[in-house]
């Protein structure tokens, strides 16, 4: 997960603190503790997503670029960042990915993910179809990858939005603890990491053998 907050995550959390839908930033906490946990719509999650989607396509930097091209071979794909969007439902993200190719021009596949729910906690992981829906020729050579991606985009939002409400007590941003989705949008729980992750500080000492 990211060590780096986007400025778009910054500036989300610090709105949320404004509007009082989030307490102002915690403590350093020690390592395994959670704070509260910041919800966000379908709406913000779209938003959001779409900055997770160019920094999953390895565009850290403002860009004005609205897509990326994939090669394998002799075959592309154009896969469009700007307009990637989420629909969320009770245990559920569906991210929905624009593409294009010269066989099918333009088109959706959409990444079904099942994930935690209110009445179900499931941490940070998720299950998916092998192949996403789309378009045959498209889902058919490159689902692999359009999966790894749309999953690469929703990480890319749960992690940098926990790392923007705050930092532990050895100043590395939070991670998620656990997302769920319902109808009304998306949960985040902030932690701090434990000490077998980041830099720990700890000292390793020989022994004889």
């Amino acid at each position: 997960m990211s060590s780096t907050v986007p400025p778009e995550f910054a500036r989300f959390v610090e709105a949320a603190r404004a509007g009082d839908r989030l307490p102002a930033a915690p403590d350093r906490l020690a390592a395994g503790q959670v704070t509260d946990g910041l919800v966000l719509d379908t709406k913000q999650a779209t938003e959001l997503i779409r900055v997770a989607a160019k920094r999953a396509a390895g565009l850290y930097r403002p860009t004005k670029r609205t897509e990326v091209v994939w090669v394998d071979g002799d075959s592309e794909l154009a896969v469009g960042m700007a307009g990637v969007r989420v629909d969320i439902d009770d245990g559920m993200i569906t991210v929905h990915l624009p593409v294009r190719c010269d066989q099918t021009g333009e088109a959706v596949v959409r990444v079904l993910f099942v994930v935690g729910a209110p009445d179900r906690p499931a941490g940070v992981y998720a299950s998916t179809f092998r192949t996403p829906i789309g378009p045959p020729l498209v889902v058919d050579a490159w689902g692999d990858a359009l999966v790894a991606y749309a999953w690469q985009c929703v990480l890319g939002l749960v992690s940098g939005l926990a790392g923007a409400v705050g930092k532990d007590s050895r100043g590395n941003v939070l991670v998620p603890a656990e997302f769920y989705a319902t109808k009304h949008g998306l949960r985040i729980v902030p932690m701090a990491r434990h000490r077998f992750s980041g830099s720990s500080g700890l000292l390793t000492k020989a022994t004889k053998r």
